[in-house]
């Protein structure tokens, strides 16, 4: 085949994992262009996010040493059980498991991603914003580019970094149109807080910072919502799976205000105002939904992937799409190198994407994704243990049950055993 090629590499999509596989092959000293619709890196994101782990300093060592990169650093996380009257939440200290400085940080995705980006253009890498790519350039059943337009660029291999859109991933057959039931709704708020108040709220000092994820009171519809501290502002929203939502005939926004009108939320919330919204599909499918992740002259990385794991306690997404975005760009250099640019050689991504903890993580909890499927855990459970820590520690004035006996008192009165027992042993399978 000959092409005159006008890249090496073409990235679709300048969010993480598009930027991070810049990033490694701009150091490389290799020709790569990024192509992103929005008007600038982010410019489509207003979330909030927390990223936990070493995946940055794997990318960039000692990022934290930029300020600029993140806005808190993760020391304490919270997970609240919410049923209609009552909460319950548990803190954990991470500061004891630091493998880093820093265990895990929050971001603001449309600074972040400038931030990620400018990393990959001081590295070489060109990214051209307000580039909406429509299709690719075919030769021979393989991909040697993009379509931008009335715009075509050449290049020898081309990663697909869309994030949740999954249309140019099934242009590229590697995927197929996807499910209701594998995609969820996630709507996202940011709101000013003075740094003042949002420290003595949550109980932290200088750049200290909190996640709390929240399961309960969302009208039984699998997700659950979170805060996350920023340094003037919080990141709070309700992630609802978009089958189950469609089902019970119920819009997202109605759902989103019942949930924000729990006492829970509304101390958080207070004198808080609110800056910007957003509302967009994720995929959470988990490892059996996994699109193709390559093919004749074409990666597939991050969001685009379908590489986003909800087991629970474990919510995981902007550091998936690092590490595929990462291991993308060296796979990119090995291909380069062969000169062949069919699956034989674009294989190798998957072969080093299989050894990654992202893979394996969703690999492990494959079961996941249709276990918390399941209404009871977002309703009959947090209700069952809002109830029993009531009982266990109100005082009524009479004499008080032994622990072990209250307990189960009220597990056997609440509980509807036969779910319960299946709810048991599909948690043991799956999680």
């Amino acid at each position: 085949m000959s092409v005159d090629y006008d890249f090496d590499v073409a990235i679709v999509g300048a969010g993480p994992a598009g930027c991070a596989a810049a990033l490694i092959l701009a150091r490389a000293g290799i020709e790569t262009v990024v192509l992103e619709r929005g008007q600038y890196p982010g410019a489509k994101n207003v979330s909030g996010a927390a990223l936990y782990g070493p995946v940055l300093h794997n990318l960039v060592p000692n990022y934290w040493e930029d300020r600029a990169s993140f806005e808190r650093h993760l020391t304490t996380k919270k997970i609240t059980l919410l049923s209609d009257a009552r909460s319950t939440t548990i803190d954990v200290d991470l500061r004891d498991f630091n493998q880093t400085p820093y265990n895990g940080i929050t971001v603001q995705r449309p600074k972040f991603d400038r931030w990620l980006a400018k990393k990959a253009e001081e590295a070489g890498a060109i990214i051209l914003p307000d580039s909406m790519v429509d299709d690719f350039v075919w030769e021979e059943k393989q991909i040697v580019g993009v379509k931008s337009g009335n715009e075509v660029l050449r290049a020898k291999l081309v990663i697909i970094a869309e994030g949740a859109n999954h249309i140019l991933t099934e242009k590229a057959n590697l995927a197929k149109h996807p499910h209701a039931r594998h995609y969820a709704i996630a709507m996202k708020e940011t709101y000013e807080l003075p740094k003042k108040q949002i420290e003595e709220r949550f109980h932290i000092t200088g750049t200290e910072g909190v996640s709390n994820e929240i399961l309960g009171h969302s009208r039984g519809i699998p997700g659950g919502g979170f805060f996350y501290t920023n340094e003037n502002t919080l990141s709070f929203g309700l992630i609802l799976n978009a089958k189950t939502l469609t089902e019970k005939k119920l819009k997202a926004p109605e759902v989103l205000e019942d949930f924000k009108n729990h006492s829970y939320i509304r101390k958080l919330l207070k004198d808080a105002k609110m800056v910007e919204y957003s509302a967009h599909m994720i995929p959470e499918g988990g490892f059996k939904h996994l699109s193709k992740l390559y093919g004749n002259g074409v990666l597939v990385v991050g969001d685009a992937a379908g590489m986003v794991l909800n087991a629970g306690l474990y919510i995981e997404g902007i550091n998936f799409a690092l590490e595929s975005g990462r291991i993308a760009g060296e796979a990119a250099k090995q291909i380069l190198e062969t000169n062949d640019f069919t699956k034989r050689s674009t294989k190798i991504y998957k072969k080093e994407l299989k050894q990654s903890f992202a893979y394996k993580d969703l690999k492990n909890f494959k079961k996941a994704a249709k276990f918390l499927e399941t209404e009871r855990i977002f309703t009959h459970y947090p209700e069952l243990i809002n109830g029993l820590f009531y009982r266990l520690l109100s005082n009524n004035g009479k004499p008080r049950e032994k622990i072990t006996r209250a307990a189960t008192k009220h597990i056997l009165k609440r509980a509807k055993l036969l779910g319960a027992i299946k709810d048991v042993i599909g948690g043991l399978t799956s999680l």
